[in-house]
């Protein structure tokens, strides 16, 4: 018998919802980037305890009696709502509502729809990519008011014909995103919690290089030891704090930022292969070529080819 937590895919998420899918985010399986948003009115029950290949917030605006309650990895949270929800797509969570108004926002959406869109140390500093970080930030009326502005107009974008209502969308969801780290940080200073010097430090070195302006400008710290050096501590000593606060190890975040830079090139300039190699630190575009396909699972060129704006008519 298979005890392994299972994984729900957005596909699943809707078959197991008996949703509709959104016509325009059809189909789910193909790759593409996806987004909804739905507000759900008196309504308990439970969902079921699994990871997801997709993220997903909800703002909980419950009122009357009742509780729910978070079942997050091994922690049992008790939720008082007002407050935000944030799941990470690899820890296995399940929430049960058993209140009588139970009324509350939900926003699913994949990686590529949001992909590049965060920076990496707000991404570090968010329980929805950080799964170390605890996943509630309580609200107060007011704050909750403003969360439930935003979420609104999520959902009037997405039900509008508007040419651009996803760039729209994906900006106020960042922004809802900034919200639960910025109050959560408030609340966590309010009770003495500091968040550690260190990381913070490797997150400012690491954004500082970026965004790359030039080929001849080339990136010059690439790998732990260099950023190590720059902050006076041992490599080791680094590696340990950041991938205790943030889950991932420094390799991988500095190989995180650097295809996501690469990724920016190869959309938004007509450099070559070789100026963007260069400009990331590469002494040959061959090795670039290489590094590129480990992570983006495509060649460079493929990768650009793939993601060439087509003009519209006129």
């Amino acid at each position: 018998m298979d005890k392994r937590i299972p994984t729900e895919s957005l596909q699943e998420y809707y078959d197991r919802t008996g949703l509709a899918v959104p016509k325009d985010q059809l189909p789910v399986v193909s790759g593409g980037s996806h987004f909804n948003i739905r507000y759900i009115t008196c309504r308990t029950g439970k969902t079921p305890f699994n990871r997801r290949d997709y993220y997903k917030i909800c703002l909980s605006n419950a009122t009357g009696k009742g509780k729910g309650t978070l079942i997050y990895d091994e922690q049992e949270i008790q939720l008082h709502p007002p407050c935000l929800i944030f799941t990470n797509p690899s820890v296995p969570a399940s929430i049960e509502l058993t209140y009588i108004h139970a009324n509350r926002y939900g926003v699913i959406f994949n990686k590529q729809f949001i992909e590049s869109a965060i920076p990496s140390d707000v991404q570090y500093a968010s329980p929805l990519f950080n799964p170390s970080v605890f996943p509630i930030v309580n609200l107060t009326e007011e704050e909750r008011d403003r969360l439930h502005m935003y979420f609104g107009e999520m959902q009037r974008m997405q039900e509008s014909d508007y040419s651009y209502k996803w760039d729209m969308i994906r900006n106020i969801l960042q922004l809802v995103i900034h919200e639960g780290v910025r109050l959560q940080q408030n609340q966590l200073a309010q009770n003495g919690a500091v968040r550690d010097r260190l990381v913070n430090a490797f997150y400012t070195l690491l954004n500082q290089q970026f965004p790359v302006d030039s080929p001849e400008n080339s990136l010059k710290l690439l790998t732990p030891a260099h950023f190590a050096d720059q902050l006076h501590v041992h490599v080791n000593h680094l590696n340990s704090v950041v991938k205790k606060y943030s889950g991932k190890s420094t390799r991988t975040i500095i190989h995180e930022r650097i295809v996501s830079e690469a990724k920016a090139l190869l959309r938004n300039t007509n450099w070559n292969i070789a100026e963007i190699a260069y400009a990331l630190g590469f002494e040959y575009p061959s090795h670039f070529n290489k590094y590129f396909k480990q992570f983006a699972s495509v060649a460079p060129m493929e990768f650009r080819q793939q993601n060439i704006a087509i003009p519209a008519s006129l």
